[in-house]
């Protein structure tokens, strides 16, 4: 069953106590700006980080919608990049 592990004992010796109890510094833990939340965030979704909130726009294939309105065939107007 998928709901059931089966443990085959050859992960036990990686992880010990002594494993357990380190801690990185505040400082060795590098993240981009982009992966961070957006601190002012208007809307409440204050987990959605500014790359995910760029992507949003793109995602819309608001690009076709200029291509469209400026004489592209109607057979290309649907195409999604």
């Amino acid at each position: 069953m998928d709901s059931q592990v089966i443990a085959d004992g050859r992960l036990l010796d990686l992880v010990d106590s002594a494993w357990r109890s380190e801690e990185l510094p505040y400082d060795d833990i590098m993240v981009p700006a982009a992966e961070l939340p957006d601190p002012e965030a208007d809307n409440g979704d204050s987990h959605t980080t500014l790359k995910e909130a760029e992507s949003k726009w793109t995602d819309l294939a608001l690009s076709g919608l200029g291509e469209q309105q400026f004489g592209s065939s109607a057979q290309n107007a649907f195409v999604y990049s």
